[in-house]
């Protein structure tokens, strides 16, 4: 097994940092934003996107879980926080290879922050002639979708994505 790591395009945020990480930070803030009809306008807002069903979400602030076809049963953890600026996630042992994930965020100015998203993936040689590509082309598509999260949303508010 192999150690892979795969680091996104850096991405600007029209957010400040301290927003975007307060919402990222915290697991349950995700579910409106899984919203299939989300997640259909953020498709149609990026070229090529892949098709994703996400269901049967679930989160605490420090846990989330989730159905994603093809692949099945997903879940994570946040294991390191250093406040408004990195989220360490990794696998809750439900994914068929061991991962670290890392959201970095540097701020810009008051309001508005650059992201970049990095996956460090435990990949067996089989694994990753299957994913590789995958990954390197994931990796950058997320980093997308969340640069277009509409961050000023409130967690009472219906989770509608404008388009």
């Amino acid at each position: 097994m192999g150690t892979e790591k795969y680091v996104s395009e850096v991405k600007t945020i029209e957010f400040g940092q301290e927003l975007v990480y307060q919402k990222l930070s915290n697991l349950e803030n995700l579910k409106p934003l899984l919203k299939p009809e989300n997640i259909e306008k953020v498709r149609e807002q990026i070229p090529n996107a892949p098709e994703i069903n996400i269901e049967e979400f679930e989160a605490t602030p420090d846990n989330c879980s989730f159905k994603i076809s093809p692949i099945g049963k997903v879940g994570m953890k946040i294991v390191e926080r250093e406040p408004e600026k990195t989220i360490k996630l990794t696998g809750d042992g439900t994914v068929p290879f061991q991962f670290h994930f890392w959201i970095q965020l540097v701020p810009v100015n008051e309001n508005s922050c650059k992201l970049r998203l990095t996956l460090h993936a435990d990949l067996n040689p089989m694994i990753k002639m299957m994913v590789n590509k995958h990954l390197k082309e994931g990796i950058d598509k997320m980093a997308e979708a969340v640069s277009r999260i509409p961050f000023n949303l409130s967690s009472e508010s219906s989770g509608e994505i404008e388009s």
